[in-house]
């Protein structure tokens, strides 16, 4: 943390030395890996001095590393305001905002950026957006027209980049909410960034030719992530890491930095017979992942952050694989297996995927997931933030989940059941809700006084909510996994409606494991039917609510999600998929 200048005067003095403490407490804390407690360190210095733009821009760059975007984009966008041509602070901003999809704020930070420091990578990459929340499928169809356009410029220009350097982001992330089938749109991307950055073609050393078979050795499988903390991804990736046979296996955990560290991080650093935190140069990461000389690389999420999408276009073990971290297809050539499961996919599935597409077994779940305990006691609605009386259709989902044909089962639900409350979490950044609340206005009309929307909450205070739940809405083309789980861990009833693409299938494939039914819907009017007869009929729902909570073993701790994963790992490394 540099503090920048300060004039000679005894206040400023005083002042000076204050924050010459602080700064040093700061890079003390940073060093240490303890980010949070730096961040509320620069936090405390910008009190005594609010327009120390250095400050500013250190202070964004832990809170991005910390995930806390809206933070981070406001400490940015603070010191633009202090000084609006502070490059730096106007790049970091317009990063921020292309990879949230928030249209207007990107393209002010690239108008700005562009004024300053003309950049095609910055003209490219306002091309490739998609916004986060859509105002309707005509406006899906737009954006995607868009990006494919931006996609064929891309491929026809000249440019060449010696590294991806961070200005294109993952502004692909999006296109996964639009219940649409991918795969055409991110085999361009990839090709269109292999074209522009040749670099990224790489192929490690013991992957050159054929690779020696390693009779009678464990087989070295990496797994990597940047989540690999208190994320969704954690409790995905977790159960299989500590679970794999060490017998037959060597798991080295690989963690993209910089990011938060905390006890998940911890747990998953015990478990592993190695963890490497992985260099934040893209490529040195690379020689790091490289000089291990694994026989499995398996990315636990890719296109939800730029490192581990560009590194994937590297051939870094002789088996790489991929799953439903970002339940997408990456569009990557050098991705050779998307692990998916027989219970999530529909017929045609496999045109739907650039990698090879591999279905394990009659498995509930990708995940050998740990039951969710909460040990907060049972709440009040109105200790939540909500009122007595009403029936609660809670959804727990992302905000950009809800596409735009969610908000006719909104309508009809609400229509039908007139003490009916729809729930909604805040969403990282509050233009999620703004947005969302605008579309309301205008596709729910009276109806969207009822949509009712709660601060993020901790996960104590989450399953209290999703206890509280008379319903819970999965959103269509895009479900919950997670969301889904911890609300079958309380007996919470879901109401799915199966799409056409596998991320909009995992909900009903838990409820036919449990073999129950009633809440998978035929079609949006069997979606509202249900609901509403969930929501209405206290007598039914509990019913389903004690159906659920007598089989929800079957959804957690199941052995058979690893036999069905180490089946995979060596029938691959045999040569036998």
């Amino acid at each position: 943390m540099n503090l920048g200048h300060v004039d000679g005067s005894p206040q400023a003095g005083d002042l000076h030395l204050k924050l010459a403490v602080l700064r040093d407490r700061a890079k003390e804390l940073f060093a240490q890996g303890r980010l949070r407690e730096s961040l509320a360190v620069h936090e405390e210095a910008l009190r005594l001095a609010p327009d120390a733009v250095i400050v500013r821009l250190s202070a964004g760059r832990i809170a991005h590393a910390l995930e806390l975007q809206e933070v981070s984009l406001g400490h940015y966008e603070a010191a633009v305001e202090t000084d609006p041509r502070c490059y730096p602070a106007i790049e970091a901003a317009r990063r921020i905002a292309v990879g949230a999809g928030l249209a207007q704020r990107a393209e002010r930070y690239s108008a700005m950026a562009e004024s300053l420091s003309p950049s095609p990578q910055s003209r490219i990459a306002m091309k490739l957006i998609v916004p986060s929340i859509m105002e309707s499928r005509q406006a899906i169809a737009t954006s995607r027209a868009r990006y494919a356009q931006g996609v064929s410029e891309l491929l026809a220009s000249p440019l060449r980049l010696d590294a991806p350097g961070g200005e294109f982001g993952v502004t692909g992330f999006f296109l996964a909410y639009h219940g649409e089938n991918d795969r055409e749109l991110q085999s361009a991307t990839a090709r269109a960034f292999l074209h522009i950055i040749p670099s990224l073609h790489f192929t490690a050393p013991h992957c050159r030719g054929t690779p020696p078979r390693r009779l009678g050795l464990k087989l070295r499988i990496g797994f990597i992530s940047r989540f690999f903390a208190s994320h969704s991804i954690f409790s995905t990736s977790v159960g299989l890491i500590e679970k794999l046979s060490r017998e037959h296996f060597e798991v080295i955990v690989l963690r993209i930095t910089p990011s938060r560290s905390d006890a998940s991080t911890a747990r998953i650093r015990a478990a592993a017979d190695l963890m490497v935190d992985l260099h934040a140069d893209l490529y040195r990461a690379r020689e790091q992942i490289a000089a291990l000389e694994l026989d499995i690389l398996f990315y636990q999420d890719i296109g939800m952050e730029p490192i581990s999408y560009f590194l994937a276009f590297a051939r870094l073990a002789p088996v790489q694989c991929v799953s439903f971290g970002h339940p997408n297809t990456t569009g990557i050539p050098t991705m050779d297996y998307f692990i998916s499961n027989d219970a999530f996919e529909p017929p045609d599935a496999a045109a739907h995927y650039s990698e090879t597409l591999v279905q394990l077994k009659g498995l509930p779940t990708l995940a050998y997931y740990y039951e969710p305990r909460s040990t907060a006691g049972p709440a009040a609605p109105e200790s939540l933030g909500l009122p007595g009386g009403a029936t609660l259709y809670v959804c727990p989902q992302t905000l950009f989940k809800i596409h735009p044909d969610f908000d006719a089962l909104i309508a009809g639900i609400l229509a039908r059941d007139p003490r009916g409350l729809v729930v909604l979490i805040n969403g990282q950044f509050r233009e999620f809700t703004r947005a969302l609340r605008a579309r309301f206005e205008r596709t729910l009309a009276g109806l969207s006084q009822r949509v009712v929307f709660l601060p993020f909450m901790a996960f104590e205070r989450f399953m209290q909510l999703l206890s509280i739940a008379d319903v819970v809405l999965d959103t269509p083309h895009f479900n919950g996994m997670n969301s889904s789980l911890q609300a079958f861990a309380v007996g919470a009833p879901v109401v799915t409606l199966p799409g056409r693409l596998q991320r909009g299938r995992h909900t009903q494939a838990m409820y036919r494991q449990m073999a129950i039914e009633d809440g998978i819907g035929r079609d949006a009017a069997h979606y509202i039917d249900i609901a509403v007869s969930l929501g209405t009929d206290r007598s039914y729902r509990r019913a389903i609510r004690e159906r659920i909570l007598a089989r929800k073993h079957l959804l957690f701790e199941n052995r058979r999600v690893v036999e069905e994963f180490e089946r995979f790992f060596h029938e691959v490394t045999n040569g036998n998929h």
